[in-house]
C-alpha cells in the first residue's frame, strides 16, 4: 500500500510532539508511583469467559486496565454484538480495549495490516491497537515498517493508543522515533522473568511506555513477580498461572489479588 511521504511526516510529526508533551508530564512522577496498570491478553468470549469480561470491568473501577481485544486472531470480517457489549461494559467502568493485530515480524503485506486496523475501526470502538509480533532488530526496513504503521493509527486518530508486542527488549530507535506508545518487552513464563533485564536506555524513559506479560507463574509466585515488574522498568503488567498453548483463555485464579497488588501505591 502506497503511503503520501507528506502525511507520513506529518503523522511523525504530530507523534512526536505529544511524546514529548507525555514525558514531559509524566518524567518527575512516573517513578514514585508503584501502582501498575494491567494489561490483559483477553483472547476469550464475552458470552462463554462472561464471569472474566464481568471481572475485567470490575477491575477497572480500581485499576487502570486495558483489554486486547482478539476476536478471530484479528478483528474478524462482521460486529459480533457480544464482543461490543462487553467493550461498552468495560469502557462504562473506566476501561480500555485495545485490537489485535498480526504484523508476522514485519513479513505481513502492510496493506493487510492497515486493513485489519481499518476493519477494526469500522467493527468496533477500540481505544487503539496491539501490534503484535513486532520485531526487535535494527534493520531498518523493519523499524520503518511499524513506524508507517504507527504513523497511519496516529492519522486515523491522534488520541488512539498503540502497544507494540516484540515480546522481548528493543533498541532505542524503536521508542525514540516512535514506533509505538508503549512496549511489551517482556512475554514469557516465570522461570525466564527471573532473569529479566530492561535494557539501560530505558531508564530515561516513563515506565508507563513499558509492559511485561507473564505466564505459568503460580498464584504463589505471583506478589514476586509484580514486585520484579516495579523494580524492573514496568509501568503495565498481566501476571498469569496459565501456560502455553494458551495462556490467554481466561483470567487467572488469583486476579483479584492480582488487581489489589498492582493497585497497591
Amino acid at each position: 500500500m502506497q503511503f503520501n511521504r507528506a502525511f507520513l511526516k506529518l503523522g511523525a510529526a504530530l507523534a512526536a510532539a505529544m511524546l514529548s508533551s507525555a514525558a514531559s508530564a509524566a518524567g518527575t512522577t512516573d517513578g514514585a508511583s508503584t501502582s501498575l496498570s494491567l494489561v490483559v491478553p483477553s483472547y476469550f468470549y464475552p458470552t462463554k469467559s462472561a464471569a472474566d469480561w464481568n471481572s475485567l470491568a470490575a477491575s477497572a473501577s480500581r485499576v487502570s486496565t486495558t483489554a486486547i481485544l482478539n476476536p478471530n486472531s484479528g478483528p474478524g470480517t462482521s460486529a459480533d454484538a457480544n464482543y461490543a457489549a462487553a467493550i461498552a461494559k468495560l469502557h462504562a467502568a473506566g476501561g480500555k480495549v485495545i485490537g489485535y493485530v498480526s504484523t508476522s515480524y514485519a513479513g505481513r503485506p502492510l496493506s493487510a495490516v492497515v486493513a485489519d486496523i481499518n476493519m477494526y475501526v469500522s467493527l468496533y470502538n477500540v481505544d487503539g491497537f496491539f501490534i503484535d509480533e513486532m520485531t526487535a532488530d535494527c534493520q531498518t526496513s523493519h523499524v520503518q515498517f511499524y513506524q508507517s504503521v504507527y504513523n497511519y493509527i496516529k492519522g486515523l486518530k491522534a488520541t488512539y493508543s498503540v502497544m507494540g508486542n516484540p515480546g522481548t527488549t528493543i533498541p532505542e530507535v524503536y521508542a525514540s522515533l516512535p514506533t509505538a506508545d508503549q512496549f511489551v518487552v517482556f512475554e514469557g513464563n516465570a522461570k525466564n522473568y527471573a532473569k529479566f533485564q530492561p535494557a539501560s536506555w530505558q531508564a530515561a524513559y516513563p515506565k508507563s511506555r513499558f509492559v511485561h506479560i507473564v505466564y505459568n507463574a503460580s498464584a504463589a509466585q505471583m506478589p514476586g513477580v509484580l514486585a520484579y515488574a516495579r523494580t524492573h522498568g514496568a509501568g503495565g503488567v498481566y501476571v498469569t498461572s496459565l501456560t502455553l498453548p494458551n495462556p490467554y483463555k481466561g483470567l487467572p485464579a488469583c486476579w483479584n489479588d492480582e488487581v489489589t497488588n498492582a493497585a497497591a501505591q
